[in-house]
């Protein structure tokens, strides 16, 4: 949407900006400073949780997130018992994810699988591409920026498909969404209506057409090359689907982490209003 010509009208503009950390998001979004915003749903629901007056409107990513492995030895949940496995940031979305398939798969954090947080996501693949560590959690893009540096890396799970595996496909990885801030979608609705209107559109057109979406991405500094990011965004798993459509998946993606790891989620599953 950042390289079209919008039909919102003369007087309505809007300015896309990209915050450098999860935490510069949400001091945004609780000093409203923000109309829309895209970010992880669990946090969307634990600041709706502490009265944040944001409402989800769509999902926009159902999973990205990849064990990597220097080698070839894990075959299996089992082959990991004793190892290090090093993650980003305790408590975020990879990490509630990662902990909740090892419990599935019979395994316990610090006891049978020991989990490293010391290094922040960049770090973390760098550290990984120069072999510095052996497994490591990571999402796309950081997965393809890895792979791409070091052919001795490989994906050895897909942890999308084992969640899969393990909670069944009536409940999908809702990792990532939209919301907007509600005066804001109650004084222009149709603004809102023809915004998520041409996201949807946005979203199928760069599925459908790779290397001119890989193109935008470095055109507008996203933080790859085109080159890393046409193999990425086929594994990021965007798609796009209204905040209603997707409700009860969300619900039971919540009620996951809710169970697992309540702090997640704000302590509760939200209610209706967190709808839009």
């Amino acid at each position: 949407m950042m390289d079209e010509k919008t039909g919102f009208g003369p007087k309505v503009q809007f300015e896309y900006d990209i915050a450098q950390t999860p935490d510069v998001l949400t001091a945004r979004i609780l000093s409203q400073e923000v109309d829309l915003a895209a970010l992880p749903i669990n946090l969307a629901a634990k600041l709706y949780n502490k009265g944040v007056d944001y409402q989800l409107v769509a999902v926009n990513t159902w999973g990205n997130m990849y064990l990597l492995n220097l080698g070839s030895d894990i075959n299996s949940w089992a082959d990991l018992k004793g190892k290090t496995i090093h993650s980003i940031g305790m408590g975020a979305t990879p990490d509630i994810v990662f902990r909740s398939l090892l419990n599935a798969n019979g395994l316990e954090a610090d006891k049978d699988v020991f989990l490293n947080y010391s290094l922040e996501q960049v770090e973390l693949a760098n550290a990984m591409a120069a072999e510095k560590i052996e497994l490591a959690v990571l999402p796309e893009p950081f997965v393809t920026m890895v792979i791409s540096k070091n052919s001795g890396i490989v994906i050895v799970m897909d942890l999308q498909e084992e969640w899969y595996k393990a909670k069944g496909s009536e409940i999908p990885i809702a990792q990532g969404g939209m919301v907007v801030k509600k005066e804001f979608a109650q004084k222009h609705p149709e603004v809102v209506k023809e915004f998520l209107q041409q996201y949807a559109a946005s979203i199928e057109w760069v599925n459908h057409n790779l290397l001119e979406a890989s193109i935008l991405v470095e055109k507008y500094g996203l933080g790859m090359s085109a080159k890393i990011a046409e193999k990425a965004i086929p594994r990021s798993n965007i798609r796009f689907s209204s905040a209603g459509d997707a409700r009860k998946a969300v619900e039971s993606y919540l009620q996951v982490l809710l169970d697992f790891a309540p702090e997640s989620v704000g302590g509760k599953l939200p209610d209706a209003g967190f709808y839009y």
